[in-house]
């Protein structure tokens, strides 16, 4: 939940790659950010930052490039950024004649693990990237943020349990909206990349997923790794 300036830049590229590259025969997922959003004024209040002119066209610009799949799902955070980077994702998915199956909010893919909203917005600020460095680690008091473990466990319970689902007819892509936080405790719990080395997550990137015999995929650049569920948490 970075604050940062507002950009300009088309982003998807990088999301976009990892999502083709995933194998055709397997289910197909993707966790990404948002598109990129006005800067956040009030740290007691971040959900009210909106995404851009600039960042709805990258999201459906995102939309219109899928290719490979007959059929999108879409879920999003509750946070109205997400909405409406998916809502975006489906307009242009819809004219590259995909079948938007439908676009709905997922709880699980937000951020109600921060218990107080206000006080991690400060020590956010306070500490910039190095404060992810410190939820991990366990150093953030549970009274304001609830460990990096359970937002992975919650977070990949939701992404399999919707890969599990059955198909009826054509090739099936999810795609998850989420926020940079979220993603990026599973970037690093399950892949091993840290943001130090990686860089501060970017806005429509994230985690490509496929499922195969409870063997779950997951992918970011050129980082992947391949482990059956229950996928093992240190």
């Amino acid at each position: 939940m970075k604050g940062g300036f507002i950009s300009t830049v088309m982003h998807g590229h990088e999301m976009l790659e990892t999502i083709h590259s995933l194998a055709p025969d397997a289910p197909a997922a993707a966790i990404l950010r948002h598109a990129a959003r006005y800067p956040i004024l009030d740290l007691a209040r971040p959900e009210l930052a909106e995404i851009t002119p600039e960042g709805a066209d990258s999201a459906e610009s995102m939309g219109r490039r899928l290719r490979g799949f007959e059929r999108l799902r879409i879920f999003h955070s509750p946070v109205k950024r997400c909405q409406q980077t998916a809502e975006c994702i489906a307009r242009g998915a819809q004219r590259a004649g995909l079948q938007v199956e439908h676009v709905e909010v997922e709880t699980a893919l937000g951020v109600d693990y921060i218990l107080d909203l206000t006080e991690a917005g400060r020590l956010s600020q306070i500490h910039g990237e190095h404060f992810v460095r410190l939820w991990v680690r366990g150093e953030v008091s549970p009274k304001i943020i609830r460990n990096t473990k359970y937002v992975v466990e919650t977070k990949l319970a939701c992404l399999t349990r919707r890969l599990r689902e059955p198909v009826q007819g054509g090739r099936r892509l999810d795609l998850h909206i989420s926020h940079d936080w979220n993603i990026m405790v599973l970037r690093e719990h399950l892949l091993g990349v840290r943001h130090e080395e990686a860089g501060w997550l970017g806005f429509l990137d994230g985690l490509g997923l496929s499922l195969r015999s409870e063997a779950l995929h997951v992918a970011y650049r050129q980082h992947s790794r391949r482990q059956t569920l229950p996928w093992p948490l240190e």
